[in-house]
């Protein structure tokens, strides 16, 4: 008899597969991912979007500091500062989890949350080197008028909580409907794609494309650990 040839199974090459493409990391967990109108959906991906938020922030802070350029160009500075100075949004339930720039009430929640940090972030920026009528727009106590600058020219604040949105929006749909539908491979391919378009979109001021990868990490990682966590609070206790 001939010599019997077990061959891979085509789910098991698949998950595998889904391992490898991001250095190791184990995105099969998106298949247990919360469904909507389950008690778990709210808070799990208030969790992830509160883990990309804080990695944007993250990111936008170290490239401010590495490129303090922009400071002599403050109508772009501006709604770069106050970005970095907003709190990650908690979230509103059911379905929120982004300051949607439709919703008036998450606008004003995202500009209340910047007010309370600004004057300290101006306060911390050296300035020492730009000429006196450069270095006067970062005065603490100027706080009020760059908030009021961004407020009435919005463009630049806009497009980064959109981006955010739009990022959102990509994973839901990532979990939610492509991977029921498409498998996982095809909706790894639709993500990273959307990743690439909206972090390239984030700023005319830099490219953010290149952490698309390192985002799709923390989503990750954040979903992974709120699950695990959640799943450890609902064992049943010893008798």
């Amino acid at each position: 008899m001939g010599e019997l040839i077990m061959m891979p199974l085509r789910n098991a090459a698949k998950e595998n597969k889904a391992v490898d493409n991001t250095g190791g990391l184990d995105l099969t967990v998106w298949k247990r991912a919360p469904r909507e109108r389950t008690a778990a959906y709210f808070p799990t991906y208030s969790a992830v979007s509160k883990a990309i938020q804080t990695a944007m922030r993250g990111w936008v802070r170290e490239w401010f500091n590495a490129n303090r350029e922009i400071l002599l160009r403050p109508n772009s500075a501006y709604g770069v500062l106050v970005y970095i100075c907003t709190h990650p949004f908690s979230g509103k339930p059911t379905n929120m989890f982004t300051y949607d720039i439709q919703q008036t009430e998450a606008v004003d929640r995202a500009f209340a949350s910047a007010a309370c940090k600004l004057g300290r972030e101006l306060r911390s920026l050296d300035t020492t080197d730009m000429a006196w009528l450069k270095r006067e727009h970062y005065f603490a106590y100027r706080s009020k008028a760059v908030m009021r600058h961004v407020i009435k020219n919005r463009r630049i604040f806009y497009r980064m909580l959109n981006v955010e949105t739009m990022l959102m929006d990509a994973l839901l749909k990532f979990a939610l409907i492509d991977i029921p539908e498409l498998g996982m491979d095809a909706s790894l391919v639709i993500l990273r794609r959307v990743f690439n378009t909206q972090l390239h979109r984030f700023s005319a001021e830099f490219d953010l494309s290149e952490r698309s990868e390192e985002l799709l990490r923390i989503a990750t990682e954040a979903l992974a650990t709120k699950m695990a966590n959640d799943s450890v609070v609902s064992l049943p206790l010893a008798a």
